[in-house]
């Protein structure tokens, strides 16, 4: 399957690629990687995100590039990066459907997905970190000379983000060789230590108040929530709001973490632990992801706190 993918991407001459809709640094890290290695293959590139990339990004220089927006013209291949099925990609795919029925697709991901479409050409590896680590394993050895600083760079930021900064409980052997080898290949860790971990907005931190002051403890789970409309009064994204996760994931005790966004009629939960495998949660929620890093969206039966307390007592009662 490596060298069937690699091989219609060289034949390849116009490609358009694809990421989730709010794209986190995995999905932004696979997005540029690809740009750069396939331009430098002399190649016509559109790079897409169903919505805007977050301005916590606005550090990476490539970053315009990425756009909201796609013109369905004659491409000769479309490839989604960090998800498998194209209504991860929202209205892109929704509005046009048979548009996409009719093209090549190159699939490079690590979730596990319930509608996987077997006439896609398509690497996916459930036990990686990362979905930039699946794209460089596949080409490191036989397309290491294309790995520029520059793209070594991106891989590592995926690398390190979905491994929670190497926190989770993940394969260590696999994740630091691949990291050493990125290194090795040039990847500016100073870069995305500075901007990932090192620098925080005033609106960012106002907004983690308000997180602060509705966090709630649930026997093992400890919870914040808020309506997508209050990111605009404090000036903030969602991919902003999300890092709260990364803040509490220090606290010791709870089994759980989440962050509970309502968004008109439907809530998404986001959810991280340590030690518990969480993927098998959201699963029974209709979604999935990994077992430290999992999420699921519901619609809104009744009103916001009746799903929040349905969803907080059903996860305990899973975890009893």
């Amino acid at each position: 399957m490596k060298d069937k993918i690699l091989k219609k991407i060289e034949q390849s001459q116009k490609i358009a690629i694809f990421c989730h809709e709010d794209p986190d640094w995995d999905a932004i890290g696979s997005l540029l990687w690809l740009w750069i290695l396939l331009e430098n293959m002399w190649k016509n590139i559109s790079l897409v995100a169903p919505n805007k990339p977050s301005k916590i990004f606005g550090f990476l220089p490539e970053i315009w590039k990425i756009k909201s927006e796609f013109d369905y013209w004659n491409y000769d291949l479309l490839i989604l990066v960090d998800c498998s099925e194209l209504a991860r990609i929202g209205q892109i795919s929704q509005w046009k459907k048979e548009y996409f029925d009719k093209q090549n697709i190159v699939v490079f991901d690590h979730h596990k997905t319930k509608n996987q479409n077997d006439s896609r050409l398509t690497i996916v590896d459930f036990t990686a970190t990362s979905c930039c680590e699946v794209i460089f394993e596949t080409i490191k050895d036989i397309r290491k000379q294309y790995i520029t600083p520059q793209i070594a760079t991106y891989f590592y930021l995926g690398l390190t983000t979905d491994s929670g900064n190497f926190r989770f409980d993940e394969n260590h052997e696999r994740i630091f060789t691949n990291a050493l080898n990125l290194i090795k290949f040039g990847a500016d860790k100073k870069l995305i230590t500075e901007n990932l971990t090192n620098s925080k907005s005033m609106e960012t931190i106002n907004f983690f108040k308000i997180l602060l002051e509705r966090m709630k403890k649930d026997w093992e789970i400890l919870y914040s929530y808020y309506d997508i409309d209050e990111l605009q009064k404090y000036n903030v994204d969602n991919e902003q709001a999300w890092y709260w996760l990364t803040v509490i994931q220090e606290i010791r005790w709870p089994k759980i973490i989440m962050t509970i966004r309502k968004n008109w009629n439907w809530v998404k939960c986001s959810m991280r632990s340590k030690n518990t495998d969480i993927s098998k949660i959201a699963e029974s929620f209709g979604w999935g992801w990994h077992i430290h890093a999992a999420g699921f969206t519901l619609s809104i039966e009744k009103d916001f706190e009746t799903t929040i307390n349905e969803v907080i007592t059903k996860i305990n009662w899973m975890l009893k």
